[in-house]
């Protein structure tokens, strides 16, 4: 079989009938019952389910979805290629259409000077009824306007995760590229730089059924911005030949995950099984980037030492006083930096490597829609404006701050390396300033509603203004 070729959406040429097919097959797979596998119903709700009544043989396949964990990107590979498989038999048995059809994905981060709509969404998912007047099945409830625009912007969209140098660091501090060590974690604590920045931030500005987990992978947009999240995977790994996957057995081999092929049967898979794309069920790549290597799995060289032996494990700094509740349009709070044991600068360490500055934010809980947030750093007193640091996003906050889920309701963690903001303020423990962290809530679109398809059983969840509480914010050097 000829390895299918994954293309941007926005480069399809003019006449190109990829979305069209798409959105035929859709209507087919929407016709299907809830119990059938190869449904749009139960595609959607392994992902996650707002509602559904679970049918005979759900059990182990629904709500599945690994996040905040180093299986986050391999589980939705396999994830995205099972989908993609079921939609290519329809559209190749029913729809009389070609072999190789193969998702497109949605490069938001392009350069608008390349292209002006990078970060609009797609012309063929903005309008509720085709030109006939018939319902569009690639139309969702979003916050995009009528030129597709969802709000994104330029920091939400920044591709910083392909500079992270390892895929999860040894020191389990740092969540690294890819996410941190986890057993299974339907929902788990700290992202990945690339799971926080763009994927988060992506899904809660599309809002509608994309903001919340439960109902995410029944919005047809899902899989164009997830087609996207794996091909970055793919450019980070391609980027630099120290870029390289978990060689952990852990990671690779010692956890096997369930889904359903195109005909409706169950198979499993490791991660393993998703490192090379041209091998995942009939295999793919993408139109911009090599083939992969034969193989892809990351070492550790003989007589290397990782970095926990070289004693780079980060050292509290300063911490606020308590829990933070995150209300209104800004919340402002002090972090005290701690006076004694920390007599050095971070930029006079004599260890191996250059000391890094982290902003930590611990226990983030909350319910409601989602919200993201701007944060900003300074230092109590000066007379500089606050230095941009990074995103709080809160896409599946709720799932994380669930009492009965695994975590027990632990709710989220990230970190942000703020070392560049830490050298331009002159952060250092000799001065022991009191730094003010500044959050600034990202102002929602209002979302275009449409009525979710009638299924029996099931109960769409309700919205309620967002309540977000960072259990402690914290300041490490390493």
């Amino acid at each position: 079989m000829t390895v299918r070729i994954r293309r941007d959406v926005y480069a399809l040429p003019s006449g190109d009938q990829t979305l069209d097919f798409y959105r035929r097959a859709i209507d087919i797979l929407r016709q299907r019952p809830l119990s059938d596998p190869t449904s749009w119903w139960w595609i959607g709700a392994v992902h996650g389910q707002p509602g559904f009544t679970p049918p005979p043989g759900s059990a182990g396949f629904w709500d599945r979805c690994q996040h905040q964990t180093w299986y986050f990107l391999p589980w939705h590979r396999g994830y995205l290629a099972a989908m993609e498989a079921t939609v290519a038999k329809v559209i190749r048995d029913d729809l009389g259409g070609p072999d190789d059809w193969a998702l497109p994905y949605w490069n938001y981060s392009e350069s608008q000077a390349v292209n002006p709509d990078a970060r609009n969404l797609p012309p063929a998912f903005r309008n509720p009824n085709m030109a006939d007047g018939t319902p569009n099945a690639l139309f969702a409830p979003r916050s995009a306007d009528a030129a597709g625009d969802v709000g994104l912007r330029e920091a939400d969209v920044q591709l910083g995760a392909l500079t992270e140098p390892e895929f999860t660091p040894a020191s389990g501090f740092n969540p690294g590229f890819g996410g941190p060590r986890t057993g299974f974690s339907h929902f788990g604590s700290a992202s990945g730089a690339l799971e926080q920045v763009p994927h988060n931030v992506v899904h809660v500005r599309i809002d509608g059924w994309m903001i919340d987990p439960n109902t995410a992978a029944f919005d047809p947009i899902f899989w164009l911005h997830h087609c996207n999240i794996d091909r970055l995977w793919e450019e980070w790994r391609t980027a630099d030949p120290s870029h390289t996957n978990p060689a952990d057995p852990a990671w690779r081999t010692d956890l096997s995950f369930r889904l359903h092929d195109a005909d409706g049967q169950p198979f499993s898979f490791t991660c393993a099984d998703m490192e090379d794309t041209t091998q995942v069920m009939g295999g793919y790549r993408y139109d911009t980037l090599p083939a992969p290597a034969a193989t892809m799995a990351g070492d550790i060289t003989p007589g290397e030492p990782e970095m926990a032996d070289l004693g780079l494990i980060p050292e509290l700094a300063g911490a606020s006083d308590g829990p933070v509740e995150l209300s209104g349009a800004r919340t402002r709070t002090p972090v005290a930096m701690q006076t004694e044991g920390l007599g050095r600068s971070f930029t006079e360490s004599a260890l191996p490597s250059p000391i890094k500055v982290y902003l930590r934010l611990e226990e983030v809980t909350g319910t409601g829609v989602p919200a993201d947030f701007d944060i900003m750093v300074d230092l109590e007193g000066d007379d500089q404006p606050p230095m941009a640091v990074g995103i709080l996003t809160t896409f599946g906050v709720a799932n994380a701050s669930d009492p009965s889920a695994d975590h027990g309701g632990a709710g989220l963690t990230q970190v942000y390396d703020i070392t560049e903001a830490a050298e331009r303020l002159n952060l250092t423990t000799e001065t022991a300033p009191q730094v003010q962290v500044t959050f600034d809530r990202v102002e929602q679109r209002a979302v275009t509603e449409a009525a979710f398809p009638e299924i029996e059983g099931l109960t769409m969840p309700t919205r309620s203004e967002p309540t977000i509480r960072v259990g402690r914010i914290a300041i490490y050097f390493e």
